[in-house]
């Protein structure tokens, strides 16, 4: 039995622990986000309030409920696959609300918006929120 293990969280792997285990990335989001995307699609089509409307917006709750469910399952399989083996683990703190902020704007000389890198942001936040759970596991 190992007496204690570092992890290092990623987003190239979700953690790599310190006897050399790499831990791919789950992409709960990414793999249902097609489904979602065409649900909400329709769903902006239907007249607000009415009774295919509300059979939708049940439909796409379902399916981020479906997500969230997966990667709770996921970390708390997760979480004891890494526990059973070590007495102590040591993990970064790492504050997510810090990493998902978006961009400042950047204001050129004319007072027009300059490109700030934000829609390459997104794509990231996606990520990294697709695997951020496991903080409020571990504390």
């Amino acid at each position: 039995m190992i007496t204690h293990a570092c992890i290092d969280l990623g987003l190239l792997y979700y953690a790599v622990t310190s006897d050399g285990e790499f831990i791919e990335v789950p992409k709960f989001f990414r793999l249902s986000e097609h489904r979602l995307s065409k649900l909400q699609m329709r769903l902006a089509k239907k007249p607000k309030h009415s009774k295919p409307w509300k059979i939708l917006k049940r439909k796409i709750a379902k399916l981020h409920q479906l997500i969230a469910r997966q990667r709770l399952d996921w970390h708390f399989k997760l979480a004891y696959h890494l526990f059973s083996d070590v007495s102590v683990i040591f993990i970064e703190d790492l504050l997510l609300a810090n990493l998902v902020r978006r961009c400042k704007a950047k204001l050129g000389d004319n007072g027009q918006f300059l490109p700030n890198g934000q829609s390459a942001k997104s794509g990231l936040n996606k990520s990294l929120q697709d695997a951020a759970t496991i903080n409020s596991l571990m504390f």
